[in-house]
């Protein structure tokens, strides 16, 4: 809506002169242009109205001989549909159900405090303007209604919303009957082809559409029209029709057309090929409102003079270029207003042939889009944005970028972003705009249920608070901000931007933040999993560090000793005869068995490569050959090849044919089989119990004197490496099965 500039005149009904007179008094300080009337009763306020031009009444509700939904009444019967508000202090849901039966504008309940009568001045300049635009569209309507030349106007679906008595006239038909009707009505079938291939194309490319085609009477005949098709800007068609089967007389059909065109909701001109630089021979009424020109000034005048500083060259040389060759065109440039505002201007330009063919006139249509155009520059800048924030290294640095990111590209100038402490439970102040220090001191840290800001976090709805005062969960009752936009920034924080005038929010903003809160959850989740990715490289560097040092102690430090004793055993024996030396001898064995399998736990690697084919059964068979396994038998019920680290696998076989010869005795027999997605290695032993499946495979475990207690800890390690799991179970002669799944086999 556009801004309302005359003085708008109010009527105030209140029982309580001295409130009504208060309210007047603040009413016309909020907005200077408004007067403000009292009266204390509904029959004086009627009096009133029959006496003076009021725009609003503004009513109490509990006042004596009438109340205030019966005075609502009376003025909807005397005065149709004249902006009532009604202002109380008795407010109940009852009241507000008949106020709105009653065909009330708005409805708002009286508080405490002067900063409600800038709520209620928003709420009486909004219901104005909307009044006045609807009453100059009515007047708009009226015109055209009244004007000789058919005019209609059809919706986004094609249907007729308006029609007038000339257009229905032309076609055999009643307007009545038009209305909520398809334009195909009016076309014959094998005509309506071209008017969607080419006719609509070119109104959506261009805004217009001139040109002629055959209308199709209610009888069935038919006739030619010249037709003039244009888009507005809220999307609907306004089409212009004239029965050029016999031409009427050329000054009478200028007259007409001019006079739809100066009620049209866009802006049109035309200009004078013939003259010398092609002047503005034309402005309707629209053009001289967007341009705030009069019509003697841009009269006589070629459109450059709207062109400025900022008007770039390419739209203007292809204008020219069309107008060259008389071909339509339609270009998107910078033009400036009288008073040198500079807004975006889509311009349509089209030439209108006599006859013969030749240029009499060009046509041009006008549309400000530089809401959509501003718009799109946010988007794009925001866009760009992205790149920003996922550079930045640290929390800290992604929110002053986003805080940096909604004053330049959203225009928030008061605005800060708060992030969540997980220890503290606190949303704390991380970086904020220099404005937001305009309204308030010291930033404030939040706790949960204190806060405006802490129940959007927990909602994660954003959320524009058009009067933060009206909200029981204001943080700071005495602040001078009056409304605020909160956009969550998921679990890590929020943004807030803040203004000292009501309403300073709207959809438009809410949206836009969303997508910028978006993009700093993105570049959040990135600092906190690089930030998780150092600490895992660090713990692992550290884990390596410890782990070098353990295998430098195990290789080095216990090795050498163990070779010295074993030697220093080899000269006693040389020397003397001794029972106790075998025992020695026995304890070295064991020491250095302990030693190879904790080099082998500390030194393979968590996972695996090198991987090659590795046949099941001939690995086995290699590896019984390499361990001690007395009376031992090895049955192999497998032909199955796997894709694995060999040297790897073999470790995982030995470990478990050690185990069982350990455990199961010296004449056990061990089976490896084929499962489905892995293998198993059986024995015939006693098995192992259920609640000692787990324990068995930790490092140190062991129940057998002879064994280190490494061995299952060293098979499930080279399983994990594979990406296999393993598992007991008891086998089918009663002993243990370890089952290793998870494997891919080669030859499957």
């Amino acid at each position: 809506m556009t801004a309302i500039a005359e003085t708008i005149c109010i009527l105030h009904v209140d029982d309580e002169p001295g409130f009504a007179d208060m309210a007047a008094t603040f009413l016309e300080r909020e907005d200077d242009r408004v007067d403000v009337q009292t009266a204390t009763s509904a029959t004086a306020g009627l009096e009133i109205l029959a006496d003076n031009d009021i725009d609003c009444v503004v009513s109490d509700y509990d006042m004596p001989e009438r109340n205030g939904i019966q005075f609502l009444e009376a003025v909807r019967e005397e005065y149709g549909s004249l902006p009532f508000i009604l202002y109380t202090g008795k407010g109940s849901e009852e009241i507000a159900s008949d106020a709105i039966s009653a065909g009330v504008t708005d409805y708002l309940q009286k508080e405490s405090g002067t900063d409600q009568y800038a709520v209620l001045a928003n709420r009486i300049t909004n219901a104005v303007e909307s009044q006045r635009v609807k009453r100059e569209r009515n007047r708009q309507l009226d015109a055209i209604e009244t004007a000789q030349e058919g005019i209609s106007i059809l919706d986004e679906d094609g249907e007729f919303i308006f029609v007038n008595e000339a257009y229905a006239d032309l076609y055999g038909y009643d307007p009545a009957e038009m209305r909520g009707k398809h334009w195909e009505l009016l076309y014959r079938e094998a005509d309506i082809p071209r008017i969607y291939d080419d006719i609509i194309p070119a109104v959506q490319e261009n805004g217009y559409w001139t040109g002629t085609t055959t209308g199709l009477r209610a009888d069935g005949s038919t006739f030619t029209e010249d037709h003039v098709l244009a888009r507005t800007d809220r999307g609907e068609l306004v089409c212009t029709v004239r029965d050029i089967s016999e031409r009427r007389d050329g000054e009478r059909e200028l007259s007409r057309t001019k006079r739809a065109m100066n009620e049209a909701p866009i802006g049109i001109i035309l200009t004078g090929p013939k003259q010398d630089d092609t002047p503005i021979t034309y402005a309707n009424r629209r053009f001289l409102e967007l341009t705030g020109y009069t019509e003697s000034e841009v009269r006589g005048r070629n459109c450059r003079f709207l062109q400025g500083e900022a008007t770039e060259s390419e739209p203007v040389d292809a204008m020219r270029a069309a107008i060259d060759e008389g071909e339509p065109v339609s270009v998107e440039l910078r033009n400036y207003r009288k008073d040198g505002t500079m807004f975006w201007n889509q311009v349509s330009i089209a030439p209108v042939r006599d006859e013969d063919g030749t240029v009499v006139n060009y046509v041009g249509f006008q549309r400000d889009i530089t809401e959509r155009k501003e718009h799109e520059h946010r988007l794009k800048a925001l866009s760009e944005s992205v790149q920003d924030l996922l550079q930045a290294d640290t929390r800290e640095e992604v929110a002053e970028l986003g805080v940096e990111t909604a004053r330049t590209v959203l225009g928030l100038e008061a605005n800060t972003i708060h992030l969540y402490n997980e220890a503290e439970r606190t949303l704390k102040p991380v970086a904020a705009s220099d404005g937001i220090y305009d309204l308030v001191e010291d930033l404030p840290t939040f706790t949960p249920g204190d806060s405006i800001a802490w129940r959007v976090y927990e909602s994660g709805d954003a959320l524009a608070v058009d009067d933060v005062h009206a909200d029981p969960d204001i943080y700071n009752p005495d602040t001078p901000i009056k409304s605020e936009l909160y956009l969550p920034l998921g679990r890590h924080g929020i943004l807030l931007a803040g203004s000292g005038t009501n309403a300073a929010f709207d959809q438009r903003d809410v949206i836009l933040g969303e997508i910028l809160a978006g993009h700093i959850i993105s570049a959040l989740k990135q600092v906190e999993g690089t930030e998780q990715l150092r600490d895992r490289e660090r713990d692992l560097e550290h884990h390596n560090d410890r782990l070098e040092a353990f295998t430098s102690v195990v290789s080095h430090d216990l090795r050498n000793p163990l070779n010295v004793a074993q030697g220093r055993l080899q000269l006693a024996r040389e020397q003397y005869e001794s029972e106790h030396l075998a025992a020695v001898e026995q304890a070295h064995e064991r020491m250095d068995t302990l030693i190879t399998d904790l080099l082998t736990l500390a030194q393979d690697g968590e996972t695996v490569t090198d991987r090659e084919s590795v046949a099941l059964a001939s690995l086995a068979e290699n590896c019984w050959t390499t361990v001690e396994t007395a009376d031992a038998t090895l049955v192999t019920d497998i032909d199955r090849t796997v894709l694995a680290n060999e040297s790897r696998l073999k470790q995982l076989f030995e470990n478990l044919v050690r185990n069982a010869v350990e455990h199961a005795g010296a004449d056990v027999t061990v089976t490896v089989g084929a499962l489905d997605d892995g293998f198993y290695v059986a024995d015939d032993g006693p098995g192992i119990p259920e609640d000692e499946r787990e324990t068995v495979f930790e490092a140190g475990y062991s129940t057998s004197t002879e064994g280190t207690g490494f061995g299952l800890s060293i098979a499930r390690k080279v399983a994990a490496a594979h990406d296999w799991e393993i598992s007991v179970r008891d086998s089918a002669d009663g002993g243990t099965r370890f089952e290793i799944t998870g494997v891919s086999f080669c030859d499957s």
